[in-house]
């Protein structure tokens, strides 16, 4: 049997958007995820650790880890468009820390450690903006791959660009988020509807024939990446 831990609490505290308590906890050690789009890699949760994330996703509270995000559930349509299902991996993981079965690792030279040679997604669930900027660099030095998105981009500066892609909506957000200096990963009511010159259609998408996944394209890296053109990709 594998005693190895297959998570680990990497960050307690307030969240960097509106101060309220929460928990970054990463997945993936022991285990292998099923997800056939991202591959091995090791999952990290922006989660509240006072509130279920079922029950945060529909009052409101997951604006600690989600900001202002326009996927979150409008009160006023009884929608949320989100594709993160929060009732399950997210509340899994909730659930797994209220047990306290996850070890803490919070020293960043730890952390490094934990996460080398390995591929990382940074927020599975949540923006990666609500935990601190010291957190995902200390994931990254010896990581062999990541991928990361925040829809706080206008709030941030270079440094969050070395490491995640803005999140892009519109056209509009994409020549924006663009022009000061990001990456963007733009999602469109179609497929192939990416600029050319500006964005390529992301490989590990359906319309592309999922060629490969996440963590061989290493497209996704921010700034740090080797590709130069952002992402498009069709809602999914």
């Amino acid at each position: 049997m594998n005693s190895k831990p297959n998570g680990y609490v990497l960050y307690e505290g307030p969240s960097a958007i509106d101060g309220s308590p929460i928990v970054v906890i990463a997945t993936g050690f022991a285990s292998k995820t099923d997800n056939r789009k991202t591959g091995d890699m090791i999952q990290t949760w922006v989660i509240r650790s006072d509130v279920s994330p079922s029950i945060a996703a529909k009052d409101g509270r997951d604006a600690a880890i989600c900001g202002d995000c326009v996927h979150r559930f409008n009160p006023q349509t009884g929608k949320r468009a989100c594709y993160v299902k929060v009732w399950q991996a997210p509340r899994s993981v909730y659930e797994a820390y209220g047990r306290g079965i996850y070890p803490r690792v919070t020293r960043t030279d730890d952390i490094a450690k934990l996460c080398e040679g390995r591929a990382i997604r940074f927020g599975s669930y949540g923006d990666p903006y609500a935990a601190p900027f010291w957190l995902w660099e200390a994931m990254a030095r010896n990581a062999k791959a990541w991928t990361g998105y925040t829809h706080q981009w206008r709030k941030l500066g270079a440094d969050w660009a070395r490491y995640l892609m803005a999140s892009a909506d519109t056209l509009r957000d994409m020549m924006e988020a663009q022009a000061r200096g990001w990456r963007t990963f733009r999602v469109t009511a179609a497929p192939f509807e990416n600029v050319k010159g500006r964005e390529v259609v992301c490989p590990a998408s359906k319309e592309k024939g999922a060629r490969t996944d996440c963590a061989a394209c290493r497209a996704c890296m921010g700034t740090s990446s080797k590709a130069r053109a952002s992402i498009q990709i069709a809602i999914h």
